[in-house]
This record gives C-alpha cells, structure tokens and sequence, in this order.
C-alpha cells in the first residue's frame, strides 16, 4: 500500500473503529480515576474481554489476507525499463528545452529560468498517457561551444552524452530567433559523433515561431530530414509535433508494461537531504553504482529533484538527489526558491528521508531544521554521518568530540532515529546504510490490532495516568491504528485533543516504539472527543 492510499483509507478506517467503539460500550471507559474507581475497573476488563474476542477473531482473517497481500507485493517484478521509447531533448543553452520539456509532460517538474545554466542534471519523466503512449522524455543540459564555458559545461556535455546514446528520436531545440551559427553546426556534429541513432531520428526542433523575427529555413544546412516550428511558452505546434512522434514512434502499451508501471509507482521514495555540500549527489551516484549526478564543489549544482532507481535485493528503491537548503534570509528569490519549493513538493509524497550530515564540521542549526521538515513531513528519517574517514584522520579527537556535543545537544528529539556513518567518496559504510534504510521501511509499514494495542495499554494507563483537566479526570475508551506510511493512532477520549497533555501524547508514541518498533518513524495520535456523541446513543 503507498501513502497515498494509505491516506485515504484513513477516514473510513476510522469510522469503522468508531462503530466497533459503540458496539463494544462507548459510555464504559477503559480508565477513569475517582469515586467510581472500583466500578469502572470491573468495566474496563469486560469490555476488554468483548474487544479481544471481537479482535481476535477480525484479526484472525485479516492476517490470512494480509499474509497474502503481502506476498504478492513482496515478489519481484520484471523491469521493463528498457522497452520504453525514450525522447531527448538536446541543444543549446536558453533555448527553451525546459519549457518544452514541461509542455510535452503538463507538468512544471523543470526549472524555468531565462539565465543560461540553470539545467545541469538531466532530468527524465515517464509520460503513461501521452499521444505516443507510454514514453520517456529527457531534458539535458545546455551543450555546445558556449555551454562549455559554463564551471560545470563538460560534466554537463558528459551528462547528455549518455541521454543520447539511448535515444529513439532526438529533439534537436534551436532558437529560432536567430540564424543558423558555428555553435548549432558544431553540436549537430557532435550529435552524429555520439548518437546511436540514424540521421533521420534526429529532428530540428525551432522554438519561439510565434516572434516576428522568427526565420528557421536556415537550419535546413544541418542536414536533418524534419524541422518542426514551435512555441513551447504558448503551445503553438505542439500537436503537429505530437503528430510527428506518433507516427514515427508508433502507439503501443502492453499489459506487462501497465503492470510494471503500476508496480513502480509504488517503489519507496527516498529523498536525499542535507545542507550544500555534503556529498549528496555523491552518495546517489556511489548507491546506484555510475555517474548519474553531476558532482562538484560548487554549491547549488543540483537544482531539480532527480530520480535514480537503485534495485535491492530484487526490488526498487527510488533515490532524488535534492537541491542543498540553506537558511530562508540566504536563499535566492529565482532558482533556489524554486528549487526549495519543489523539494517540499517531492517530500509531500516521498517515504523515507536520508539526512546527510557532514561529520568534520558537526552538527549546524541548519542540520537539526532540515531534520525537523522532514520529520513534519511524516518522512521516516536515517541520520547519516558522511566523510567519517576525515573524522578517524584526526589524531586528536576535537572533531569527534565537537560531533558528539553538537549531535546530543541539537538532535536530542531524534532519539528514535538510526544512526550511520558513512564515506560517499569510498563507498564504506554503504552496505549498513542500505540494510538500515530497508529496515526503517518496513517497520513504517507496521500495522497493530486494536486489540493488541489496548491489552498494552490497559497496563500503561495505570502505570502513568492522565492529569486531572479541571478537576476531571478523563477518560479514554479506545485506540486504533488507522494509517501506515506514517503510522496514525486515534484515541477516542472524553476531552478534546487540544486538552490532553504533551507529556502524556510523548508518552504513548514512546510506549508504542518501545512494544511495537515504528524505528526511524514518527507517529501520529489523534484524539477524538466522543462524549456528546456517545450520549446520543
């Protein structure tokens, strides 16, 4: 089950708690204090004998059909990544193959920008339902002459390189504001050199035909069959390209490709976090085994939220290699607030969040906030320590001990979380860092019986009772677990949640993790006030 779903299910698994609540005795609470202590005692065990018999006997079926669920989704599936067609768009830099890219996919999942640059990874969707079916479309990053005088022009150049070498058809995005110039012939002659694809899968793609300097006869000097006119900004010509594809491409979807489809949307997401330069891409690079992330010691190299997909064990794991955050005051208004922003997109559907911390500096302020986003997410977290070789290079212990300070003192509410040390650059520790995150993945998915979960806490709510809340003591009848990928817990008491004391909800989530794991994620209770409507009934 992804979180998605999950999540939607939430709300009808809560109001069949509800109902098994008002079967079961709404008005007897499982724990009272006062003058009817004694009454109340002999009601909570009848009515925790009615809710394990009813329980059991649920749980009983559910667990035959959970077991059975489990083992489907558990087999590995074929990947089929390869018979997908896949479309690349290359040219050079502020030519507008971003715009295009987020035209073809309707999406906006590429950053726009009119400074030349902004695209370095590539960056590569799969379109299920577009006029070709289902296809792989890749943006790439500015090539050519002036590209290269880009800081990272040759890892850029590098990078769309290996995006040509598997292409089915080639858009070659030129400006068609200008003539036809020593750089477009020089990335055409580059694209014969390192295409494996005919001359005639190689397509001119002039954009921005709808200015009034518009003139792209010229590029018919390239020696490329068709030339399409289009305006990614105003979708002009977009059909008729659609139309080209098709009818090259061809329109075909089989079963097996629907299913393996379905079956990688639910792959575990796992955002890579961390502050700028700390070896993220380094360490999505050195997990899935190539080159795949431009890597560089200038901050900000990574802009999108790119995919890597890493098989473990026979299944896949979904990496995205993140922009590095920095404090809100330092943040650029164009291309780092976009890129913030999408990240925040990414995590609202994502799994599991790797927070990289870079172990020679300690841990920042900026480490421990990155921690809490994720953590407000609902993202289970692995806290990773990279460049530990540096920290064993010193002899004199002040960096361990400065890591040791700062790792205590600003991460302290992360006592539920795992802990790795790693080195990106050599790999080492790489193993126990997978090993950790398939564990923190499947306890996420942890589901408890009600009536386990109340049997505990029988036991729990006597060893440390709820304060009086003016005078009252409350009461609280019932427990369930509603969602997993986070886990959510609702309570139904006789107050409102907003009443119930922080110490007491830290209580419950510690009691939880201490009988029924949940490592490395965070819980979330729920308390529903259910007296006006138990005296209803």
């Amino acid at each position: 089950m992804t979180k998605d779903d999950s999540k939607n299910n939430s709300e009808e698994t809560l109001l069949e708690a509800e109902e098994e609540l008002l079967m079961a005795g709404g008005d007897a609470s499982l724990f009272s204090e006062g003058e009817d202590k004694q009454s109340d005692d002999l009601s909570s065990k009848e009515l925790l004998l009615d809710s394990e018999e009813l329980v059991d006997s649920e749980d009983a079926e559910s667990l035959d059909a959970s077991s059975e669920s489990e083992e489907a989704s558990e087999k590995p599936y074929e990947d089929m990544s390869d018979q997908i067609p896949n479309i690349v768009l290359v040219g050079p830099t502020n030519v507008g193959k971003s715009t295009l890219f987020n035209r073809l996919t309707q999406t906006r999942k590429a950053i726009v920008c009119d400074r030349p640059g902004v695209t370095v990874d590539r960056h590569e969707l799969i379109m299920e339902n577009s006029p070709v079916g289902v296809a792989r479309l890749i943006d790439t990053g500015g090539v050519g002459p002036e590209a290269l005088r880009h800081p990272l022009g040759e890892e850029i150049e590098l990078s769309a390189q290996e995006a040509v070498q598997d292409a089915d058809v080639i858009l070659f995005v030129v400006d068609g504001t200008r003539e036809l110039g020593v750089e477009e012939l020089e990335i055409a002659s580059w694209l014969r050199q390192h295409s494996n694809v005919e001359n005639k899968k190689i397509w001119i793609v002039a954009n921005k035909c709808d200015t009034k300097v518009f003139n792209a006869m010229s590029y018919y000097g390239l020696g490329f069959e068709h030339l399409l006119e289009v305006s990614a900004e105003n979708d002009i010509g977009i059909l008729d390209l659609w139309i080209h594809l098709k009818n090259f491409l061809g329109e075909g979807e089989t079963p097996e490709l629907t299913e393996f489809l379905r079956r990688k949307k639910e792959n575990p997401r796992i955002l890579i976090l961390g502050r700028p330069n700390v070896g993220k891409s380094t360490l999505v690079n050195q997990i899935i085994g190539e080159e795949r992330h431009v890597v560089s010691e200038i901050p900000g190299t990574t802009r999108d939220p790119i995919e890597s997909v890493y098989k473990f064990k026979g299944f896949e794991w979904s990496f995205f290699d993140t922009a590095g955050m920095r404090r809100p005051g330092r943040i650029e208004r164009d291309v780092e607030w976009v890129a913030k922003e999408k990240l925040k997109e990414q995590a609202r559907h994502a799994d599991l969040a790797v927070v990289l911390i870079d172990s020679s500096e300690g841990v920042t302020d900026l480490d421990a906030a990155i921690c809490g986003m994720a953590h407000d997410f609902g993202l289970s977290i692995v806290l990773c320590f990279n460049k530990w070789d540096l920290v064993k290079q010193d002899e004199s212990g002040k960096v361990l001990d400065k890591l040791e300070r700062t790792r205590d003192l600003k991460l302290d509410f992360l006592q539920y979380v795992p802990r790795t040390q790693i080195s990106a650059l050599t790999g080492k520790g790489l193993k126990n860092l997978t090993n950790t995150i398939d564990r923190i993945l499947k306890s996420r998915l942890n589901r408890v019986a009600t009536g386990r979960l109340n049997r505990l806490f029988v036991t729990k709510f006597k060893e440390h009772p709820h304060p009086a809340i003016r005078g009252k003591h409350p009461k609280f009848y019932y427990l369930s677990q509603v969602s997993i990928s986070p886990p959510e817990f609702v309570f139904f008491t006789s107050v409102k949640g907003k009443d119930v004391h922080f110490s007491f909800q830290r209580y419950i989530k510690n009691s939880l993790r201490k009988e029924f794991g949940f490592e490395g994620t965070p819980i979330k209770i729920h308390f529903k006030n259910t007296e006006n409507k138990s005296k209803r009934f």
